[in-house]
């Protein structure tokens, strides 16, 4: 079984990107080759652009630096998107430029209480399931509120790495009954749960989780995985039949962010 080919996806150019301030082990301030960073951004669009897939460009905004990761925003899903609540105030700004990209682009656009944080990239439809990656950027609380505002059932998985410090580091769904995944990431409850949920999983070696593996993006028979990863994970993608293809996104990882984090699925 593969997964549904992804129609259309909404990015970000990255005109302001930097690193300006840590909030993930990942960051290395001051860092950041704008020119090549915009050069892998653009090889990476191509290569969507490759597969068919329609893609939206929002502008970034002064002073948000990390806007360039759409996926965080929150969940689109049937022309509705229901908005992030970050937990850190240097990404709060972030939303209001969403919101209005969302409502100028006629999704119903959805917002959580308050008092719960979570973001996009700790989120990942499985089957008919909400997995939520809790324990950083995504409180356990706020998993009563996504079932009820989704009307889906959400499974929390705890994340006890911070290097893994989003699900979508350390989890990577390819189909409706296949995933890989990093034991490391989750707590022995959550690896458990993964292994009960997910019928055909593959564990990422240290190596290849650490390479940004599981922060691949998937469309259909198509993968898009960052350079570098290992001839392990590459050998396991090629006996799903997967096609791969390759793009560097060295720059955003000094950011603690990888290729998934760059685009969100609008459907």
């Amino acid at each position: 079984m593969m997964a549904s080919p992804v129609k259309r996806v909404l990015v970000c150019r990255p005109t302001h990107f930097t690193v300006d301030y840590i909030i993930n082990p990942h960051m290395q301030p001051y860092s950041i080759d704008t020119s090549k960073a915009a050069a892998q951004w653009q090889t990476l669009i191509d290569t969507l652009q490759s597969l068919n897939i329609k893609v939206e460009i929002i502008d970034q905004q002064e002073h948000v630096p990390d806007m360039v990761f759409a996926k965080d925003q929150g969940i689109v899903r049937k022309g509705s998107v229901l908005l992030a609540n970050f937990r850190y105030r240097q990404r709060q700004t972030e939303r209001q430029y969403y919101r209005k990209w969302f409502q100028a682009h006629r999704f119903t656009v959805i917002d959580m209480s308050n008092m719960f944080i979570f973001e996009g990239a700790d989120t990942l439809f499985f089957g008919d399931m909400l997995f939520v990656g809790v324990g950083y950027r995504a409180s356990v609380a706020s998993c009563e509120e996504l079932a009820q505002r989704l009307g889906v059932d959400v499974v929390p998985l705890r994340l006890v790495d911070p290097f893994f410090y989003h699900l979508d580091m350390g989890f990577l769904a390819i189909n409706p009954e296949t995933a890989f995944y990093y034991p490391g990431a989750f707590s022995t409850g959550s690896q458990q749960l993964v292994k009960r949920f997910v019928p055909n999983l593959y564990e990422l070696s240290t190596k290849a989780a650490r390479s940004y593996a599981a922060n691949s993006f998937v469309s259909g028979r198509d993968i898009v995985i960052p350079t570098g990863t290992p001839p392990d994970f590459k050998e396991n993608l090629k006996q799903l039949n997967l096609r791969i293809h390759e793009v560097d996104i060295s720059e955003f990882k000094k950011a603690g962010g990888g290729i998934n984090c760059l685009i969100n699925v609008l459907e």
